[in-house]
């Protein structure tokens, strides 16, 4: 295909006007195979003229049509019956073909989005919900990463490939995002399906193993909110994604959530981490640590509340589900650390202003998740109106008492169950009763 037929293609894919099926991936793949013929032995180090335009080109519509399939994956699909499951099943391998296509391909480092294919791959393992898909998902995101490393030193200073440059630190962006959201989504589904399923498992393993993930989450989250900051102010971000640019004014955001709760997370745990006896990094104290970590989460969370506006000028809003998760964090901050304080008055909107996270904040932003609109629940409390693993509840009263604040947080957990994400699960109530206590002790 010539490069303006595979941008054709790449746009319909992405804007949904082209089906994303086995054809496309075959297509894929057999232009890849005619690259592999036409590069001959030995590999020559640049491609050839040809090649040159359509690589990049090639590289995003692998991208896109991965993350086309990712949505199609459900969660816990391996064991799914019906037509989701199939459907679930069909769209994973086709997300490995593809995946094994970017690494087929001759000068990757200069189609860098196809490790977008990689991304996918990752994620999927992930939805399998499994431990073993837990540890396949770290490998492939190890193995982005790596790649991205080696595509970069491939091109090393020639100012002549400042654009793969560019491409390398926007494709950074998604890898890190799906990186940390791996990370937090393990913790979370651990951490409140533990009385279900892990019950029986090795607690303070778990911990350590979520503790480093998410650790490791939290910092190349960071490196990705100041890899976006340097795109912002050496590039300027773009409003229309195509093969040669992806970061769009919103890019904040996304990381900017999934590092506060990496972080936050890493905060429960480390009360659990220190009565294991490990030492803290980066900290000579444990109190340390922790104050070191809520500074992290304010910045991180700065950069959710930058201000975005559109080509237009116009303001661009947060998404209701980014919305939520501002709460979400709030929350889990104000249950940690009552009393803490945002750096500036926050509206979330005309029924909820929030600025010092005590324990009035959390009764109140509570009510807000708990609104019904449109038939539907606003959202739940996230993790930490879920959490059923037993020493992480005993984690986050010790964060409270270190905090010198009163008990509250099983209290809190027995009046708004409804904000548990698992509430629906059978026998789920009983389980936590006996969990949390009566509160007569």
């Amino acid at each position: 295909m010539s490069a303006e037929e595979i941008r054709r293609l790449a746009e319909q894919v992405r804007f949904r006007l082209s089906p994303v099926d086995d054809e496309l991936v075959t297509r894929v793949e057999g232009e890849i195979d005619g690259y592999r013929t036409t590069m001959g032995e030995p590999q020559p180090i640049l491609p050839p003229a040809e090649l040159a335009e359509t690589l990049p080109v090639l590289g995003w519509l692998i991208s896109e049509a991965a993350l086309s399939y990712l949505w199609s994956v459900a969660s816990g699909f391996e064991t799914l019956p019906g037509d989701e499951g199939e459907e679930s099943r069909q769209a994973a391998r086709l997300i490995g073909r593809l995946a094994d296509a970017a690494r087929r391909m001759p000068w990757p480092e200069f189609a860098p989005r196809a490790l977008g294919a990689l991304r996918a791959q990752a994620l999927v393992e992930s939805k399998r919900d499994t431990e073993a898909g837990y540890d396949a998902a770290y490998i492939y995101h190890a193995e982005a990463r790596d790649r991205l490393k080696h595509y970069r030193d491939s091109h090393g200073e020639d100012p002549a490939r400042g654009r793969y440059a560019l491409a390398l630190d926007e494709t950074l962006l998604q890898l890190v995002l799906a990186e940390t959201g791996t990370a937090c989504r393990t913790a979370e589904r651990v951490v409140g399906l533990w009385a279900e399923e892990w019950v029986d498992g090795d607690s303070a393993a778990w911990t350590g193993r979520m503790f480093r993930q998410l650790s490791d989450g939290a910092t190349i989250g960071e490196h990705a909110l100041a890899t976006a900051e340097r795109i912002e102010r050496e590039h300027q971000f773009t409003f229309k994604v195509t093969e040669d640019r992806l970061a769009i004014p919103t890019s904040y955001r996304n990381p900017a959530i999934m590092t506060c709760r990496a972080l936050l997370l890493v905060y429960s745990m480390s009360p659990e981490m220190q009565a294991l006896g490990h030492a803290p990094k980066d900290a000579d104290t444990w109190d340390a640590f922790r104050e070191q970590v809520i500074g992290r989460v304010d910045r991180a969370f700065g950069y959710l509340r930058r201000p975005v506006v559109r080509q237009d000028g116009s303001p661009w809003p947060l998404l209701a589900d980014h919305r939520r998760s501002m709460v979400q964090i709030c929350l889990h901050l104000a249950l940690l650390v009552p009393g803490h304080e945002l750096a500036a008055e926050l509206v979330v909107d005309e029924t909820l202003t929030l600025r010092r996270l005590d324990d009035d904040a959390a009764e109140a932003m509570s009510a807000w998740l708990a609104t019904t609109i449109d038939g539907r629940q606003r959202g739940d409390a996230n993790i930490i109106g879920s959490a059923s693993k037993p020493d992480f509840i005993a984690a986050v009263e010790a964060c409270r008492a270190d905090a010198g604040a009163a008990p509250y947080y099983r209290e809190w957990r027995r009046r708004w169950t409804r904000l548990d994400r698992y509430a629906g699960i059978e026998g789920r109530r009983e389980r936590l009763a006996a969990i949390l206590g009566d509160g007569r002790a």
